[in-house]
């Protein structure tokens, strides 16, 4: 009868331990696709290989800095170094059950594996590299550790041990992947989104190629238009710049509406409009307003030669 009992409880620590290595190998995949791939889509990842500039800071804490020093929201801090705490939890937990040791080599693996991701994104520019994520995942990684010997010292058998950890991964992992889902749809998208697009002969010529300028509107005045120039990263600080618009001025507003799946766009529906100088001089019927984006093309970068306002609609 007990070698009945022991060969059951045995069956269920198999079926529970191929179930957490399931688990970390969902796990390395999504990380790898959050980390690595996360600028590319689902069908096709490779296309985020040298879409980065690669960029690479030694000095720790200095990102995190530089982003307090712009103005950055604390949210957006928050996340940054939440985030890379929280999701290297899972290795610092799972670990030391896949290779069956409980020592703190554990602690040196989760700093290995994420110098290799900050290696691997300067190598193929697939995003910066910075001394913080290095900090941060480490942090993750000593937490998920302390959690694993704390339940494992909690739990009176290797069974109820096993038990714990998989209800813990399960739930955990759910809601992860929940959020993740909710709020970054887009890394799960396996084809691209649809845009169409009205009156793209009006554009067709310039559209395409490199753009002067980008950023927000903020006036108009004795024929000068300023514009707030877009922020690239947290190091670039806020500038105005003025540029002239003439009569020759091709001038365009692009009205664009998008459709969501949960927080990922799904599709995009554009149609340019060409406004008269005149028209956009007076704006008297405030069709442009301050804060619209507005991408702007210049031969000589000091008149403006065609100009796209952006209006989103509801």
């Amino acid at each position: 009868m007990d070698k009945i009992i022991d060969n059951k409880i045995s069956k269920k620590e198999r079926i529970l331990s191929f179930c957490i290595y399931a688990f970390f190998i969902l796990y390395i995949v999504f990380l790898l696709r959050i980390t690595l791939f996360k600028q590319a889509p689902m069908y096709n990842l490779f296309a985020a290989i040298g879409a980065s500039e690669r960029t690479i800071s030694i000095i720790p804490f200095k990102s995190i800095f530089d982003m307090i020093s712009t103005d950055v929201s604390l949210m957006r801090i928050l996340e940054n170094v939440l985030g890379n705490i929280i999701i290297f939890i899972p290795f610092g937990l799972l670990l030391p059950i896949i290779l069956k040791k409980e020592n703190k080599n554990i602690i040196l693996n989760g700093v290995i594996f994420s110098a290799f991701i900050e290696i691997i994104q300067f190598i193929l520019g697939l995003g910066s590299t910075d001394i913080d994520d290095l900090i941060f995942n480490t942090i993750g990684v000593i937490t998920g550790y302390l959690l694993f010997t704390t339940i494992k010292k909690q739990s009176k058998s290797n069974l109820s041990f096993l038990i714990s950890m998989t209800v813990l991964v399960f739930i955990s992992g759910s809601i992860a992947f929940g959020i993740l889902f909710v709020n970054n749809t887009d890394l799960f998208l396996i084809s691209p989104r649809e845009t169409t697009v009205e009156n793209r002969e009006f554009v067709q010529d310039f559209i395409e190629t490199q753009n002067y300028l980008s950023g927000k509107f903020v006036e108009v005045k004795d024929s000068t238009l300023t514009v707030e120039k877009r922020v690239q990263n947290a190091s670039e600080k806020k500038e105005l710049m003025d540029v002239k618009i003439t009569p020759d001025s091709r001038i365009y507003i692009c009205y664009v509406k998008i459709d969501y799946f949960f927080s990922t766009v799904s599709g995009e529906h554009q149609r340019y409009e060409q406004i008269l100088y005149s028209d956009f001089i007076s704006n008297e019927s405030e069709v442009i307003k301050k804060g619209n984006n507005v991408s702007i093309w210049s031969s000589d970068g000091k008149k403006v030669d065609n100009l796209v306002v952006f209006e989103w609609l509801e």
